[in-house]
């Protein structure tokens, strides 16, 4: 019997840090969306409307962003392959190295060191192995790049 992909859920992987970053977000859009709503209470403005939409959806997703989400050490991951959750150690064809935890989109905001599952250098290197060359195919032009290391964080 044939396995039916959509079916087959990846998990939701989020570091300690990306999940308290995103939970103080989700504190603040909360706030801000109570504040809305008492301001709509005196005065109803297109502006107001639309924020509260906003919000509201953001608060939305957030919520299902951590509900969801699980730690990279929760992951039973394969430690010969790249994935999400990875420290990864890439290096240039001209020797310089490049280290970057790999996250999920929601949390790549948080710091210079981690980069977006949707990056072009994420999406060459994921599924990839130590000592493997990868393309990477980005708006500026195809390069390549060795990886050197992947380490499973938390």
């Amino acid at each position: 019997m044939a396995i039916d992909a959509s079916t087959v859920r990846v998990p939701l992987v989020l570091t300690a840090e990306g999940r308290a970053w995103l939970q103080a977000r989700l504190e603040r859009a909360t706030a801000r969306l109570e504040r809305v709503g008492d301001e709509l209470a005196t005065e109803r403005t297109d502006e107001l409307l639309l924020e509260r939409a906003q919000l509201t959806e953001q608060v939305e997703e957030l919520s299902q962003l951590l509900r969801d989400a699980v730690a990279p050490g929760e992951v039973v991951d394969d430690p010969t392959l790249v994935e999400l959750g990875d420290e990864v150690v890439v290096e240039f064809p001209d020797g310089s190295r490049e280290t970057f935890l790999l996250v999920h989109p929601a949390e790549a905001g948080l710091d210079e060191h981690r980069t977006s599952a949707d990056s072009p250098l994420a999406q060459a290197v994921l599924g990839s192995r130590p000592g493997d060359r990868v393309t990477v195919t980005s708006p500026a032009g195809a390069y390549g790049c060795t990886v050197v290391s992947r380490e499973r964080i938390g």
